[in-house]
């Protein structure tokens, strides 16, 4: 693509001019925003980086809905593969009540937080995102996750689902990759040029 059509970086401080509307795995999805997460709960601002503009925290009743849904599929898929020949087995049911319990607990890890030029999964694990070396893809179960490292070796790899949960941090996270990949020309694989639409941003079109 042209880098000429690429939008600046925004003021570190101020986060303006704000770049447009990055493309979304589920272009339907309904954006979180800051209120609906406590900021002390998500990733701090790191040492000597300007202050956070956009978090996510995942809510108590978004963790268990997501465990409930891991329920409804193993449900649906043992009722299509035997009938309700298992219903009598305790231990399946003990099984399939399992999720809610483990998404209430481990959920807690899909917190991130982003400022102009950074983005944090932890108050320990962040990149710069203008300044990456690596932008790749993975999947992991059913969930795709994306390696970023940056210049100076810092590295993480979040869900995209995560960095996605508020679409305008997801907004100043892809304007980051897109520079570190044709201006810097960061490593990339098809699977994160493809998912993430690396090639032809679509936003950019009328940009």
């Amino acid at each position: 693509m042209d880098i000429q059509q690429l939008p600046p970086m925004p003021d570190r401080h101020t986060g303006e001019p704000r770049p447009p509307a990055a493309p979304l795995v589920n272009e339907n999805s309904t954006s979180e925003i800051n209120e609906d997460s406590p900021r002390e709960k998500a990733p701090r601002t790191p040492p000597g980086e300007a202050e956070a503009l956009e978090w996510h925290y995942p809510s108590r009743l978004g963790r268990v809905t997501a465990g409930l849904f891991v329920t409804a599929v193993g449900l649906a898929m043992y009722i299509f593969q035997g009938g309700f020949s298992w219903m009598g087995n305790i231990w399946l049911w003990l099984l399939l009540a399992l999720p809610p319990f483990v998404f209430l607990l481990v959920g807690r890890r899909g917190k991130v937080s982003a400022g102009v030029d950074w983005v944090a999964y932890t108050d320990k694990k962040y990149v710069k995102t203008y300044r990456l070396k690596q932008v790749t893809v993975h999947i992991d179960g059913i969930a795709h996750m994306v390696q970023l490292v940056d210049d100076e070796g810092r590295s993480m790899r979040p869900q995209v689902s995560d960095l996605q949960a508020n679409h305008r941090l997801w907004d100043l996270v892809y304007n980051g990759i897109l520079h570190s990949v044709h201006v810097n020309g960061a490593e990339t694989n098809k699977r994160a040029r493809e998912y993430l639409q690396l090639d032809h941003p679509p936003h950019l079109r009328d940009w």
